[in-house]
């Protein structure tokens, strides 16, 4: 398959696209910050903060592969992994 001008550029509006989505969600996110933090600084165990972690993912994965949420997850993972280092 040859790739086409058209085609990389498809391929760029849907990743500026997604990182829109996400600018957006963070943004709705921060407004409720206020809200959310009494809520989520009652979460105080690993197990309440696994089914916080799991009803999570689910609300926000509808339109998400799973393969690319365990890839997601996975990235993640290294990512914490490193902070708490």
């Amino acid at each position: 398959m040859k790739i086409t001008r058209d085609k990389i550029k498809q391929l760029v509006e849907q990743e500026v696209k997604k990182q829109g989505d996400v600018a957006r969600v963070a943004k709705k996110l921060d407004s409720f910050s206020g809200q959310l933090e009494p809520l989520l600084s009652k979460i105080n165990t690993r197990i309440e903060f696994e089914q916080f972690l799991r009803d999570a993912i689910k609300l926000s994965s509808t339109n998400v592969k799973g393969q690319d949420i365990l890839v997601a997850m996975r990235n993640v993972l290294k990512q914490l992994q490193k902070e708490v280092k």
